[in-house]
């Protein structure tokens, strides 16, 4: 199995060794440092909010899990559809991304009631070696576009972030 191939698919419940879950997250040891995380990560590359999408257990939709912005209420609750979904891209090729105001975003945060998207990074979370998710930030403070310092930013946000989920979830 190759580091960036997700869980297997499994029971996603918070015990010992098993997948992390939108559940396991948002009830779970990991909800404050995440949060925590997730506040640091917004800081960290000026950014309105960030995000911590999970691969669903089917495989189809990114969930989203945890969220530092205006509206944790909407993101918390929204799952997008991996292959029509710029996180999604980023959780099927284990590569970041970055996207501005003319480029594709899936349109269903916007529509349930979360910001708009001018801006927004995306880099993968692994937990344990393994891709378990995306964690996302969106339009830097300001306006304009995010840059690769940003990105990298990011991603040192999301190595944390995994290693805090392997250690709320024994992996």
């Amino acid at each position: 199995m190759s580091s960036l191939e997700p869980f297997p698919v499994g029971a996603g419940t918070a015990a010992a060794g098993t997948m992390p879950t939108r559940a396991s997250v948002q009830h779970g040891a990991a909800a404050t440092p995440g949060r925590r995380l997730l506040a640091r990560a917004a800081e960290d590359v000026r950014a309105d909010e960030a995000t911590l999408w999970l691969i669903s257990d089917d495989r189809e939709r990114m969930d989203g899990t945890l969220n530092h912005g205006r509206t944790p209420q909407v993101l918390e609750a929204l799952s997008v559809p991996i292959p029509q979904s710029v996180v999604g891209m980023v959780a099927s090729t284990g590569v970041g991304a970055s996207i501005g105001p003319d480029d594709y975003h899936h349109p269903a945060p916007t529509q349930a009631g979360a910001a708009g998207t001018n801006a927004m990074i995306a880099v993968p979370v692994l937990v344990g070696g393994r891709l378990a998710g995306v964690l996302s930030a969106i339009n830097p403070t300001g306006g304009g576009l995010f840059s690769a310092d940003d990105l990298e930013r990011l991603s040192f946000n999301a190595y944390l972030l995994g290693l805090v989920l392997a250690d709320t979830h024994g992996l």
